[in-house]
């Protein structure tokens, strides 16, 4: 991504019959300059304002959008930001200078036109939601993620085409533009050093959806719509992850491939993934397992720094170990067997049950033995593609996967925008929805990847983000109508979407791993 660049425009002077003057546009563009610098981290020479003096002609305004036009780079993202009248005439609808007025949807037009890979226009005016955004974002299968990710133009208006919007009573300052500016300083929507431009809409609509239940009188629902791929991330801090500590011995008779902490409040669990390197039998497989368990209970791996601080120094409550023959089994998550060990605080009985068929006991060592193992991977073995291959059919789902769910993300946003019924959103989605559906059968019989890890990972996020979108089945469908209350089907896909935008982030570094940027 480029640099963020951003041109506010306040106009709180008119010299036109009907229009008063607006003070608190003054205090607007303050305070947007101020929460997009502390907030989204835009440099301030990156920041252009208009309407310091009050005053703000078409003239001067067009002026000024082609010199900031000028600086734009391929891959910025650029903001713009008005605060001002806003009229409807004629199913029309414009924005109002100090002298005159210009159409909303011509000025939309012009960003979306702007070389710039994102746009973002923000509008805080009376009846600023009477405008259009050109079609969905659609994903060719010849692009990257990189690429489509963030493409295209997102507006984000104060008001519906019907509503005035209003500024707050106890303060100098716009409503709208009063949350806009929390929202883009909030740091409770910060993830992994980054802020999305989904969660910022979504942050001010509760806080207008809490408004208007209060203000009744002075309702204002705020109108998002957005062609952009997937959502736009800002970086607004540096994220150092919490590095989880790799376990890799090779020993003699086996190799421990890793050990992964599976902790549960005060109790240290490992999973540990054990190589063998000769066809032993159980009893050997026993002692195996007591010499990995013995190495295992006293190292130190921790998803996060919370289980670290908790846990450290203390033995492992409980190690489990899965064997397998060779690392495809590791990857593939094939194994011969596991191994469970616990503690004397555990409820043995519960943990070393056994049927006598397939889970008993040998040398006091409890085993759960996975039957279908050779046949499991004689299947992968007959059925793993040449890495063009599964590159190829692969991405040939997932075009159609994400263009699927984002015309039901569309339709979703429009259901939000009250420009829907929830009737209609239910009779819209059944189109994509059956693609989806029919797409993610596709997914099942595709090739399976090679055991080499940068297409492995890719394979493993790309059906991690089929599965993401084909939740959006399970909401709104037909079928299933009826099963879950309004507010439910709206929080669960909500919950969804956020779920797709992060599974497509994921996808996007890994995909660069895999060298297809």
């Amino acid at each position: 991504m480029g640099k963020v660049k951003a041109f506010i425009v306040g106009v709180s002077n008119y010299s036109i019959p009907d229009a008063t003057d607006l003070s608190l546009c003054l205090t607007d563009i303050v305070e947007m300059k101020n929460a997009l610098h502390y907030g989204l981290k835009v440099e301030e020479r990156d920041i252009a304002t208009l309407g310091s003096s009050g005053c703000v002609t078409r003239e001067v305004f067009m002026l000024t959008l082609s010199e900031f036009t000028e600086s734009v780079d391929e891959n910025d993202v650029i903001m713009f930001y008005f605060s001002g009248h806003g009229a409807t005439s004629d199913d029309n609808h414009y924005l109002i200078f100090s002298d005159g007025c210009l159409n909303i949807q011509d000025i939309i037009e012009y960003f979306e036109k702007m070389p710039a890979k994102s746009k973002v226009v923000f509008l805080d005016c009376c009846y600023s939601g009477g405008f259009s955004v050109k079609g969905t974002a659609k994903f060719n299968m010849e692009e990257t993620v990189a690429e489509f990710q963030g493409r295209g133009c997102a507006v984000f208006a104060s008001s519906s085409s019907n509503q005035v919007s209003y500024g707050r009573p106890d303060n100098p300052i716009s409503i709208f533009t009063g949350f806009l500016c929390d929202a883009l300083q909030d740091k409770y929507i910060i993830s992994k050093g980054k802020v999305s431009l989904y969660d910022i809409q979504k942050l001010v609509r509760l806080y207008l959806e809490i408004w208007s239940r209060k203000n009744p009188d002075k309702q204002q629902y705020p109108i998002f719509k957005t062609n952009v791929g997937g959502t736009i991330f800002f970086k607004v801090q540096e994220y150092v992850p919490f590095c989880t500590a790799r376990i890799f011995e090779e020993h003699d008779e086996f190799i421990i491939y890793d050990v992964k902490p599976i902790h549960i409040g005060m109790s240290k669990r490992y999973a540990t993934r054990v190589i063998l390197k000769n066809p032993f039998s159980l009893a050997e497989i026993a002692k195996i397992s007591v010499e990995v368990k013995d190495i295992v209970s006293g190292v130190e791996v921790h998803t996060n720094r919370i289980s670290k601080n908790r846990l450290l120094g203390q033995r492992a409550n409980i190690v489990q170990v899965y064997f397998g023959r060779d690392e495809s089994d590791m990857l593939r998550h094939n194994f011969l067997c596991r191994t469970t060990w616990v503690d004397d605080n555990q409820d043995k009985n519960w943990w070393y049950r056994v049927d006598g068929t397939n889970t008993f006991i040998i040398n006091d060592v409890h085993f759960d033995i996975y039957p279908y193992y050779e046949r499991l991977k004689i299947f992968a073995e007959d059925n793993t593609g040449t890495k063009e291959h599964v590159i190829g059919s692969t991405r040939a789902v997932l075009s159609g996967m994400i263009t699927c769910a984002e015309k039901v993300i569309s339709l979703f946003n429009a259901f939000k925008n009250k420009l829907l019924t929830e009737d209609e959103l239910f009779e819209r989605t059944v189109a994509p929805i059956l693609e989806i559906d029919s797409l993610y059968s596709q997914s099942l019989n595709l090739p399976l990847p090679p055991t080499e890890i940068p297409i492995y990972e890719w394979n493993r996020d790309c059906m991690c983000l089929f599965d993401t979108i084909y939740d959006f089945t399970l909401y709104y469908s037909k079928e299933l109508r009826g099963k879950r209350t309004s507010e439910d089907l709206r929080f669960v896909t909500e919950m969804a979407i956020e779920r797709y935008y992060s599974d497509l982030e994921r996808l996007r570094k890994t995909e660069a791993a895999l060298g297809l940027n």
